[in-house]
């Protein structure tokens, strides 16, 4: 698995922001205020190595590559899925609801929903064997395999979704009256990986089921600024380590596991009330 080492550096602003003074001004965002928000996302991945196993097979590819799947961007797309009440759960999107447990400080618990794909037809490393007829493999050192469409479908696209208690912590810059402000926050979190894996194995029955897959943590930073009284937009950047120990790859029992990185940058709408 290779690390993202840009990334790190969001590491290091959390660290620095979250050591900010606690006794910033209560500006906004005051204890005891809830804040909900809906918004869409983008993300990355690291390379990672991927373990499948089952009764014909057990074998690993490494350094597969994936990407998120975004819908086009055209004014067709912004009116027929982004804002339209009934398909709003098809683009990359995300919810929270939160409460101030103190003045600047919020505990959150959200719905993440990224999208990964592995891309195909990419040529890898591969170790192990592969015993199903029509596919046997012996993987020597340094062998390879091409991962085509009747080889390996691999997707977490309905989706890579996680379930996180997050928190944040958010230091105001800049006030205009009570009306608008700006502001910058920093924070982490941890959550569960609730993925509905489409995957196809070796020209096998396409499994497509909901699944907790594993666990994730993260760091976020990002900004804030009030647009009308309590209306606010929020730009988000995380950084997240995914362990899915427990994919699901057929209805027989077959299963995959894989741990990599990745970036989430989001931007929503929201109210704090």
């Amino acid at each position: 698995m290779q690390f993202k080492a840009p990334l790190q550096h969001l590491a290091l602003l959390l660290t620095l922001s979250w050591l900010l003074p606690m006794q910033a001004e209560a500006g906004m965002r005051t204890q005891g205020q809830w804040y909900g928000f809906w918004g869409w996302n983008r993300a990355t991945y690291s390379d990672s190595d991927i373990h499948f196993h089952g009764a014909d097979h057990d074998f690993t590819l490494h350094n597969v590559q994936a990407k998120d799947e975004q819908n086009d961007e055209s004014l067709y797309q912004l009116y027929h899925s982004y804002l339209n009440p009934g398909r709003l759960t098809i683009p990359q999107y995300n919810w929270r609801v939160g409460y101030f447990v103190a003045d600047n400080w919020s505990v959150s618990l959200g719905f993440d929903h990224m999208k990964y794909v592995m891309v195909q037809d990419q040529t890898v490393k591969a170790s192990g064997h592969i015993n199903k007829p029509g596919f046997e493999r012996d993987y020597q050192a340094g062998d390879t395999e091409t991962l085509s469409e009747d080889f390996l479908t691999y997707e977490h696209t309905d989706g890579f979704n996680m379930i996180s208690l997050e928190t944040e912590r958010f230091l105001p810059l800049l006030r205009w009256d009570d009306k608008m402000d700006l502001a910058v926050f920093a924070g982490f979190g941890a959550g569960i990986l609730y993925p509905k894996s489409n995957v196809k194995l070796l020209s096998g029955e396409r499994n497509d089921e909901w699944h907790v897959a594993g666990h994730s943590t993260l760091v976020k930073a990002g900004f804030e600024t009030t647009l009308w009284k309590q209306f606010f937009f929020r730009f988000t950047g995380k950084f997240g380590y995914a362990d899915m120990n427990d994919v699901l790859t057929s209805n027989k029992g077959d299963k995959a596991d894989q741990k990599f990185y990745y970036d989430e940058y989001m931007g929503v709408f929201g109210l704090r009330f």
